[in-house]
C-alpha cells in the first residue's frame, strides 16, 4: 500500500499543530520508507496522540494499519477524518475504506466507498484501482450467487433426507454430483439415502468409490458403521483399526470419530474421545452432552451419565427424562447414540 502512503504524504495538508506531533509524523514516514512498518506505526501513533485531529497523521496511520492487516482499526481512523470533517477534500479516504472493506469481505460497503471516491474525484490518483476494485466486487458477487445457489440446493437435498423423503433426496444429490463430481459430502449423503432405503450394497459401493479417490474421514466412519450394522464385522474391524490411529486436530472431525466408535460398540473408545473433547471446551450443545452420557453409561460411569442426562432433562429433553425415569425404576437401558431433540410440552 506504499502508493497510498506516498499519496497521503504528498497531499500538502495544512498541519494544524506543528509541535511534537509533526516530528513523530516525519519519523513515521521515514521508518515506513525504510520498510520498518511496526516502527512507523509507533511513531504515527505517537503523532496522533499529540494531535488527534490532524488528518494527515490519521490517514498515514490508517494506511500503516491496513498494511499490517488491521483493516478495522484502519477504518476507525479513516472514518474519523470523514465523519468529523477534519479536512475539506480527502476523497482518497473513501478509496482506502473501500480497499479495507474488500479485504474484510464486506463487498457492499467496499462498493459504496469506491463509488463515492469516483464521484468525488473522477480524475483521482486511485481511479484505475477503484475501477478494478469495482470489477473485482462484481466478479465476487457472481461467484457468491453461484455458491449460494449450490449450497441452497445441498441444504434442500439434506432437508429431504432428514424428512425421510429418500427418493427426492437421491434426485437432488445426484444433480449436485453431476455439477460438482468432487463434492464428496454429496456422495456421502447420497449413500446415506440409499442405506436408509435398505439398498446397502449401493450405499457401500458409493462410499468405497469415494475412498478410492479421497481419504475422507466421514466416508470411512460411515462405511465402518454400515459394515458393522449389516454383520460384516471383519470389514468393520479393519476400518476400526485404522480410525483408532486417527487423532484429528479438527474438533468436529474428532467428535465424529468418537461417536462412530460408540455406534460400533466401542464404548470405551467413544468415551475417551468424547470426554477428551469435553475437557478441551468442545461440546457445549445438547447432542454432544447426550452422546457423552450414553458413552458414560455403557462404560459403567453411571453417576456421570445421570448428571449429564439431568442437565438435558432440565432443558426438557424427552429422551433424557425417560432414561432417568428408567434408571430410577431400577431397570436397565439400551440407549443409542442417535440424538432426539424432542422436548416435553
Amino acid at each position: 500500500m506504499s502508493k497510498q502512503f506516498e499519496r497521503v504524504n504528498a497531499m500538502g495538508l495544512v498541519i494544524s499543530n506543528l509541535q511534537d506531533g509533526a516530528y513523530f509524523y516525519s519519523k513515521g514516514i521515514e521508518a515506513y520508507r525504510e520498510k520498518n512498518i511496526n516502527k512507523a506505526k509507533r511513531y504515527l501513533e505517537r503523532a496522533v496522540q499529540l494531535d488527534a485531529k490532524e488528518p494527515s497523521f490519521l490517514c498515514q496511520l490508517a494506511v500503516v494499519h491496513a498494511d499490517l492487516g488491521n483493516y478495522q482499526r484502519s477504518n476507525l481512523y479513516l472514518k474519523k477524518v470523514i465523519d468529523e470533517n477534519l479536512a475539506e477534500d480527502l476523497p482518497e479516504c473513501h478509496y482506502f475504506l473501500a480497499n479495507n472493506y474488500a479485504n474484510l469481505g464486506l463487498f457492499e460497503h467496499a462498493r459504496k466507498e469506491a463509488l463515492l471516491y469516483i464521484e468525488k474525484d473522477s480524475e483521482g490518483d486511485f481511479l484505475e484501482e477503484a475501477e478494478d476494485l469495482l470489477e473485482f466486487i462484481q466478479d465476487e458477487d457472481e461467484l457468491f450467487a453461484e455458491a449460494e445457489d449450490f449450497l441452497i440446493r445441498y441444504e434442500l437435498a439434506s432437508h429431504e433426507l432428514k424428512k425421510e423423503n429418500y427418493q427426492k433426496a437421491i434426485e437432488y444429490f445426484n444433480d449436485i454430483i453431476k455439477e460438482e463430481p468432487k463434492y464428496w459430502m454429496a456422495h456421502i449423503r447420497l449413500a446415506e439415502a440409499y442405506y436408509n432405503m435398505k439398498n446397502t450394497k449401493k450405499a457401500i459401493d458409493i462410499l468405497k468409490a469415494v475412498l478410492a479417490k479421497e481419504d475422507n474421514i466421514t466416508a470411512r466412519c460411515n462405511l465402518m458403521i454400515y459394515y458393522f450394522e449389516t454383520g460384516q464385522k471383519e470389514k468393520a474391524n479393519k476400518l476400526l483399526q485404522l480410525l483408532k490411529n486417527v487423532w484429528s486436530f479438527d474438533y468436529l472431525q474428532a467428535y465424529q470419530i468418537g461417536v462412530c466408535f460408540g455406534k460400533v460398540g466401542e464404548h470405551e473408545l467413544a468415551y475417551q474421545r468424547l470426554d477428551r473433547l469435553g475437557k478441551k471446551g468442545f461440546g457445549n450443545f445438547p447432542k454432544f452432552v447426550y452422546q457423552l452420557a450414553v458413552a458414560s453409561y455403557y462404560t459403567g460411569r453411571i453417576q456421570k451419565a445421570t448428571k449429564l442426562w439431568e442437565k438435558l432433562a432440565a432443558l426438557g429433553n424427552n429422551d433424557a427424562i425417560q432414561h432417568l425415569n428408567t434408571l430410577e425404576d431400577g431397570c436397565s437401558l439400551e440407549p443409542t447414540y442417535s440424538f432426539n431433540a424432542t422436548t416435553v410440552e
